[in-house]
């Protein structure tokens, strides 16, 4: 390597969504960003890392010295377990929520309620658990010859960018981020006051230039929904694909609950609102019961996990909507940070062939200094 030359390369999560995890070798360091897994096709498919050992960027995962968790989805930290225990000396490094949520998606559901893990696989997983360092937002660690500060990335509570500063160079990783602020997190902080030569962006919506997000949207839905239920005396089931967009949804559900309509809640989205009640959000209300306690005479909401399918012959309400950025808001957030590159990951597929990206369109913005690279999987880059 070259001085002050870094080593990135996507060992999951490049130009896909799912199991997210980048790897960043600058000096005699060694580090990973998220460890997900990818359930695109239903089966639990972890990041490959075997490219590094047979470039000999690595001689061993035991190299490996820190793992910084950016947020709790599945395709970000699904893998944290099996990669703890591939790299025995790495810490592990997350906010205090995002924790608790992994504890509650991973540890909990995997180990603690499926009877045929047995309990040396229970000790182990606890044993991970115990490694986690928790960190705050806007906290600088310092290590030997490189800081590391951390700061909030919206999207889902317990969110969290990695700012990596190393002989002069400072390095973005972005994690999944937005913006805009939504009813259980404040938008996105972008640090101004550093001179950020590298982001490695999460951009889901880097090729939907016509994406756009729209809030109203979603409380149109809402409004529909009490309506129908106050209204015309329809009970509905809303099925949700997410369980972090299940708790939002719940949320907003109950503040425009004004009526008092009951509010029936499976089990799992039930489990983290109560972590995330735990952890100091204020999110159940009153008319909130588990989805087991169903006795009403009057109309009701049912809020169901979508994997669990139609079991109540309720009227049915598909909810979907975006915890991400839209493209404009990356198109701003590029423009406010103003990198000498941005190294673009966890994209999804264009939608039409031919569509413009995100770096089309900065390269027309003369106030936009940017180059852009979309990293593709498994491949290394020196930057």
């Amino acid at each position: 390597m070259k001085k002050n030359e870094i080593i990135f390369s996507p060992l999951g999560g490049g130009q896909k969504v799912g199991a997210s995890c980048y790897y960043l070798h600058f000096g005699e360091h060694h580090i990973l960003l998220d460890a997900g897994v990818d359930t695109s096709k239903k089966l639990m498919k972890a990041p490959v890392w075997s490219h590094l050992l047979q470039a000999g960027t690595l001689y061993s995962m035991n190299q490996i010295e820190q793992i910084y968790i950016s947020h709790a989805h599945m395709d970000h930290i699904g893998f944290l377990f099996g990669m703890m225990n591939e790299c025995p000396r790495a810490g592990v490094y997350m906010t205090a929520i995002t924790k608790s949520l992994a504890e509650l998606q991973i540890y909990d559901r995997i180990y603690l309620e499926n009877i045929h893990n047995n309990e040396n696989k229970r000790l182990a997983a606890q044993s991970c658990l115990d490694r986690i360092t928790l960190v705050s937002y806007m906290k600088t660690m310092g290590f030997s010859d490189y800081k590391v500060t951390f700061y909030e990335a919206g999207h889902i509570p317990g969110a969290m960018m990695t700012l990596i500063e190393y002989k002069g160079r400072c390095i973005l990783y972005t994690g999944d981020y937005s913006i805009s602020a939504s009813p259980l997190c404040n938008g996105c902080f972008i640090p101004k006051d550093k001179k950020i030569d590298i982001v490695i962006l999460c951009g889901l919506h880097a090729k939907h230039p016509e994406y756009c997000k729209k809030q109203d949207v979603l409380f149109r839905q809402i409004s529909r929904i009490f309506q129908t239920v106050h209204e015309k005396k329809y009970s509905i089931q809303c099925n949700i694909s997410q369980l972090s967009k299940g708790v939002e949804f719940l949320k907003l559900l109950n503040q425009n609950n004004l009526a008092g309509i009951p509010v029936f809640v499976d089990e799992d989205i039930m489990q983290v609102a109560e972590k995330m009640e735990k952890n100091g959000f204020q999110i159940l209300s009153k008319y909130n019961k588990p989805l087991s306690e169903i006795e009403s005479s009057q109309p009701y909401i049912c809020l169901v996990s979508k994997h669990r399918g139609n079991y109540y012959c309720l009227k049915q309400q598909d909810i979907d909507f975006t915890l991400h950025e839209d493209f404009e808001e990356m198109k701003q957030f590029i423009k406010l940070i103003n990198p000498k590159h941005v190294y673009l990951v966890h994209c999804a597929s264009a939608l039409h062939e031919g569509d413009t990206t995100i770096e089309q369109i900065l390269m027309m913005d003369g106030d936009c200094r940017t180059q852009f690279t979309f990293a593709a999987e498994q491949e290394i880059y020196y930057i």
